[in-house]
């Protein structure tokens, strides 16, 4: 993991396209589609270099999950893009019938996820998404915490036959990994180490996490655990055991409802397997934010590295 004096910022939407590029160079079976955002969804370069394999569908997100699901059963690999609030909300039916319950090979990559359509407002949120996938039978729910790793699972799931759904950050976020970064489906990374405290996060929100750790450590405060669940889907049961031996509360943070998301999976997970931890989810408290600059909701909602270090400081 990079330091934080060495970390740039990535675009995980630039990335994953890139990524899709330099594997559509050798597998002339990948197709990518979007519902007119080849702009927004940073596609431009494969609609010109692959014009044969690029469908734009129009403002039709139900449309494109079906003919995505019938090109995948004639053994093509749909990537197709929306915003993520469009595909879990609009295409629910659609995802759940035609591409999970078919076992379709299809990759659904929900982009502007979370508040990141800023100023757009409650229409352009995606703040249900990964409570409506998880809910689906068969289904994968992957959210990446940086560019990096957003790129290492577009390059894992093209490998694999199973469909799946990755969200992604409108903005660019800061590194938190390098090129050695492995992609695994169902697996967590502890980023930070530390004991008592376990924060748990997705997203953009780990890295503010990550620095909310090293600045309550400089300030000669408690050594919190920092860990990347990027698969919510299935979520990495094994590591949330491991953490229950030496840490009595788990504090989740993620840009979605605080109902159905990350918390919740956690929560289950640790209720099933009888951990005994205490619970605690940061996240949007069930209501509908207002459009503003993505920085000012993210405060509001205690998604910064200033409110995750007060959330620590309050179990003290």
């Amino acid at each position: 993991m990079q330091e934080k004096a060495e970390r740039a910022v990535h675009s995980q939407l630039e990335a994953s396209a890139a990524m899709l590029e330099f594997l559509m160079e050798t597998d002339d079976n990948i197709v990518v589609m979007t519902a007119d955002l080849a702009g927004s969804s940073k596609l431009k370069k494969i609609e010109d270099r692959f014009p044969d394999r690029f469908i734009n569908v129009g403002i039709a997100e139900q449309n494109m999950i079906s003919i995505a699901a019938g090109l995948a059963h004639e053994g093509l690999k749909p990537f197709v893009h929306t915003f993520s609030v469009f595909s879990s909300l609009r295409a629910c039916e659609q995802i759940r019938t035609d591409v999970f319950y078919n076992r379709a090979n299809v990759k659904i990559i929900g982009t502007h996820c979370g508040m990141s359509a800023g100023q757009a407002g409650s229409t352009h949120f995606s703040l249900e998404d990964i409570g409506v996938i998880r809910s689906m039978p068969e289904s994968v729910m992957i959210a990446p915490a940086d560019a990096v790793s957003a790129a290492k699972y577009i390059e894992l799931l093209s490998s694999i036959q199973n469909p799946a759904y990755i969200r992604l950050d409108r903005n660019p976020v800061p590194d938190l990994y390098d090129e050695n970064y492995e992609a695994v489906i169902g697996e967590g990374k502890v980023v930070a180490a530390g004991h008592d405290i376990a924060v748990i996060a997705i997203g953009e929100a780990v890295a503010e996490a990550v620095s909310a750790q090293k600045e309550l450590l400089e300030a000669g405060g408690p050594a919190v655990t920092v860990v990347d669940m990027p698969t919510i889907k299935p979520i990495d049961k094994g590591l949330l055991s491991q953490l229950s031996e030496n840490h009595s509360i788990f504090l989740t943070v993620e840009e979605h409802n605080i109902y159905g998301g990350l918390g919740s999976a956690v929560g289950q997970a640790a209720a099933e397997l009888g951990l005994g931890i205490k619970l605690q989810c940061i996240g949007i408290p069930d209501c509908y934010p207002q459009g503003n600059p993505i920085s000012y909701n993210r405060e509001l909602f205690g998604l910064d590295c200033k409110s995750i270090r007060k959330a620590v400081m309050d179990f003290f």
